[in-house]
């Protein structure tokens, strides 16, 4: 992390918040990303402001960041790319315009398609209260490092690391060294121009991105941002995913909820995560996390607690297992369901 002061905005500033995109795939670490940033937020002397998007209805992510004192707005309807047209614009200003942050943070959801975005945040009719200054892609490096998976994951993957200024190779330490070297050689290829930082060791430093040039000059969203034109074109791979929303309505049993989840076919649900209560401690609230079969659980002690439920995403996903599953672990096999299912 950088030594040098941490930039005061400037009356220009002021009126033209500083905007930082975080994308990333599906469980990359794009929030965990933001909870470090936000443990130094009184460090640099500058208040955050958050946009948040989450693939489907529901919004875990946004819960797990809500702190008293953090601006935070949720742009709702989908991925962020094919939101209605003037909803990010809309939560970005309202927060420029707040005058309760100096900078803003814009987390996309793990599906969206980074020059949408990026085409949205610099609009000429959102310069007037907002300037994009950097594009941080977070890469999930134990998944992008294995050479299989579905292809238009893949390319969604790295179109992402095409766009960015700032490239956080996530979890490297669930990798030998010999590994990580090899896909930073491979994510150097593919974006030379980025910075690359390897996580949980470093962390991009919030007062150099905002000493960066504004980002529209150093990002050529028409041409693709490095993009190889002979390879295949990003479809928007969220249109084949779905997400589940479970709301649990009583505690559960660790021991099968944990078989819940260690059951689930990574290539049907690539993405789960949530709140749950467990029958030995009714009392506590905890937050679960699992992408592609991996999976922690621990206890969730900000208050006031977030209601208990579980968030499901993934391809062509079949809700019925699942709900089946679910009211197992809650009341048996005769209670009503409690699944809501969204398919974007």
């Amino acid at each position: 992390m950088s030594d040098a002061p941490s930039p005061q905005p400037s009356s220009a500033a002021k009126t033209r918040l500083p905007v930082i995109l975080v994308t990333g795939f599906l469980g990359a670490g794009k929030t965990t990303l933001l909870l470090r940033w936000l443990k130094e937020s009184p460090a640099t002397g500058l208040r955050m402001g958050v946009v948040m998007n989450e693939f489907g209805a529901d919004s875990v992510d946004s819960q797990i960041l809500d702190r008293p004192g953090l601006p935070v707005a949720q742009v709702s309807g989908g991925c962020v790319c094919c939101a209605t047209d003037n909803e990010l614009d809309r939560a970005v200003t309202q927060l420029a315009k707040s005058g309760d942050c100096d900078y803003l943070v814009v987390e996309t959801s793990g599906l969206a398609d980074p020059d949408n975005v990026i085409d949205v945040l610099t609009d000429p009719d959102l310069l007037e209260h907002a300037r994009l200054h950097a594009v941080v892609s977070v890469v999930d490096a134990p998944w992008y490092s294995q050479p299989d998976g579905d292809i238009g994951e893949r390319v969604l993957a790295r179109k992402q690391i095409e766009f960015a200024n700032v490239l956080c190779l996530s979890k490297c330490d669930r990798l030998e060294a010999s590994q990580l070297d090899a896909l930073d050689t491979i994510i150097a290829e593919q974006n030379p121009r980025a910075q690359r930082i390897r996580l949980p060791f470093g962390l991009p430093d919030i007062g150099d991105l905002l000493r960066l040039p504004p980002a529209e000059a150093r990002i050529d969203v028409a041409n693709g941002a490095a993009h190889d034109p002979e390879s295949p074109a990003a479809p928007h791979l969220h249109t084949g995913y779905r997400s589940v929303t479970w709301r649990f309505p009583v505690p559960v049993e660790r021991k099968a909820f944990e078989t819940f989840l260690s059951r689930l076919n990574p290539r049907e649900v690539v993405r789960a995560k949530g709140f749950v209560r467990f029958t030995h401690a009714p009392e506590k609230l905890f937050l679960f996390q699992q992408v592609w079969g991996h999976h922690f659980i621990e206890e969730f002690p900000a208050l006031p607690h977030p209601a208990a439920m579980a968030v499901l995403i993934g391809p062509n996903l079949d809700p019925a297992p699942h709900q089946a599953a679910l009211r197992s672990l809650c009341f048996g096999s005769s209670r009503p369901t409690g699944l809501s299912i969204s398919a974007e």
